[in-house]
């Protein structure tokens, strides 16, 4: 049952639930009009067989009448009685009759001639009931009434049906009037008026039913169908997006995996770029340090020459005295040279740092290329830290210059010095003046050699301030790819999350078919879905 319900369509549906309490309400409605008016038109014929046989009494009490006034005798009157009651036919087809038996009982009028003037006392009807005698008891009794019994039908004569009898008693001459109504013909007419009511009912079933077709088929089903086709293409649409979704979501995560990947060598490339600069900063530190030492040595220096030149005034006081000055000042002078060639010690140190930065500066630039858009603020910086370090190599060499300069320079004070203190030693003879003048020299070179210092300390001090300036600009590449590292972290959140909502979508989508595929079988049936 339930296998059928389903194979049906939507419209069969709501119309079997439109017809069905219409059928029971018109089948009940035809039953209860077939037993009310089955129990009407037996009422309604027992009147008129009440009727009839009440009219034919009144022609006996009249004819009764006559006899009394002498118009007739007993015998005519009964005569003329007989063949009035013989002639009455009623009904619809004109063939019910009346029949007048005795009190003995004898049959005095009767349509069937088997029956005619005979004694009926011993007749009984197919069901053993001896009719007249039971017909006689009654008038008796209550002079008229009703009787039930089986007789021959009028269309067949082998087949019994039921009748309905009615019985009186007129005293005057011991008659018993009776007529009586056959049940087949009632039932019959019966059946007829509900085949008409049965025909009308299934004519205005079938017009309901066509009613209700056309109404649903328009206003129900096709709209429902035409629903579920557009949910059909949309849900086939959702799918299709969500699966576009999903494999560009898939791509997406994969890319910025190795994105992330690329940032987190880039970072370590950075991390390592930056140790190199806070060594670089370190050293260039030092080397300031170192400078401002080399600067105060050399105003020493500068002061001692100083002293130097007053003592040439006593050379020939104290040649001894001088001779050790001179070798203190030479020793200062060596010390001098040993801070000029440990600063060249430290450029040497910077201009390794300044290539080891270019190299790095080099690879940035190589990552931020690979990293594509995103890595182009990278590649700024990292060109800008190249051209930091050029202008740190570019410094470094300066220095070099500088120092070597100032090697060079002092290297020949010292090779000056000691030849004067040889000419002194071997000389002393030679005048104060010429001593003076080569006081006057050594002057001239410590005050190149105090110039050339305080260049190397500006030329350290722009190193450090450089490499102050690249470790700031380090650390906003780092931060920048720290923040770029952040975003693609959250992209690869997001496409993960945009890949399983896509999935859910997709599952969606297929959940949407399944409501259109069911909504389809509910509105044509399985079969026809």
């Amino acid at each position: 049952m339930k296998a059928f319900l389903k194979s049906l369509s939507l419209n069969a549906k709501i119309l079997l639930m439109a017809l069905i309490p219409f059928f029971i309400f018109t089948s009940i409605f035809i039953a209860y009009s077939y037993v009310s008016t089955k129990d009407a038109l037996l009422k309604e014929k027992r009147h008129q067989i009440e009727d009839v046989t009440t009219t034919t009494m009144k022609f006996l009490e009249s004819m009764n009448e006559k006899v009394q006034k002498g118009e007739y005798s007993i015998d005519e009157a009964k005569s003329i009685s007989k063949h009035y009651i013989s002639s009455i036919r009623y009904g619809r087809d004109h063939d019910d009759y009346l029949w007048v038996n005795d009190l003995h009982p004898n049959m005095i009028i009767h349509p069937s001639k088997s029956l005619q003037g005979k004694s009926v006392a011993d007749f009984k009807d197919k069901a053993g009931k001896p009719l007249f005698n039971d017909v006689v008891a009654l008038v008796k009794k209550q002079d008229k009434g009703f009787i039930n019994y089986i007789w021959n039908s009028k269309t067949d004569k082998n087949k019994f049906v039921e009748k309905y009898s009615y019985v009186e008693l007129f005293k005057p001459w011991g008659w018993v009037l009776g007529t009586g109504i056959y049940v087949e013909d009632v039932n019959n007419y019966i059946f007829s008026v509900f085949l008409k009511q049965a025909s009308f009912g299934i004519i205005g079933l079938l017009i309901i039913a066509a009613i209700f077709t056309f109404v649903l088929k328009t206003g129900v089903s096709t709209p429902l169908l035409l629903m579920a086709n557009k949910l059909k293409e949309t849900s086939q649409f959702v799918a299709r997006g969500s699966t576009t979704t999903l494999n560009t979501s898939t791509q997406l995560s994969a890319a910025t995996n190795e994105q992330a990947a690329s940032l987190q060598e880039t970072v370590a490339s950075v991390d390592e770029i930056s140790s190199m600069i806070r060594r670089n900063t370190e050293f260039a530190e030092e080397s300031k340090k170192s400078g401002e030492l080399s600067e105060r040595e050399v105003q020493n220096g500068k002061q001692t020459i100083d002293e130097m030149l007053m003592a040439i005034e006593n050379i020939s006081e104290n040649n001894t005295d001088a001779m050790k000055k001179m070798e203190n000042s030479n020793h200062q002078i060596q010390e001098i040279l040993n801070i000029i060639k440990e600063i060249e010690t430290k450029t040497q140190i910077i201009n390794d740092i300044v290539f080891q930065t270019k190299l790095l500066s080099f690879n940035a630039s190589v990552e931020a290329a690979r990293s594509g858009e995103s890595g182009k603020g990278f590649a700024v910086v990292a060109e800008e830290i190249g051209s930091l370090a050029s202008m740190s190599g570019k410094a470094s060499d300066e220095i070099k210059v500088l120092i070597d300069e100032s090697i060079k320079n002092v290297e020949t004070i010292v090779s000056q010095t000691t030849n004067m203190v040889q000419d002194v030693i071997n000389n002393s003879g030679k005048t104060v003046e010429a001593g003076r003048k080569k006081a006057s020299e050594c002057k001239d070179v410590l005050d190149k050699i105090v110039f050339n210092v305080q260049n190397v300390n500006g030329k350290i001090t722009e190193i450090a301030h450089a490499c102050s300036e690249q470790t700031q600009g380090v650390n906003e590449i780092t931060n920048a790819i720290r923040l770029i590292d952040e975003t693609t972290l959250q992209n690869n959140n997001s496409a993960q999350e945009a890949s399983k909502e896509a999935s859910n979508l997709k599952n969606q989508a297929n959940n949407l078919d399944l409501v259109v595929k069911s909504v389809i079988e509910l509105v044509s049936g399985n079969r026809a879905a």
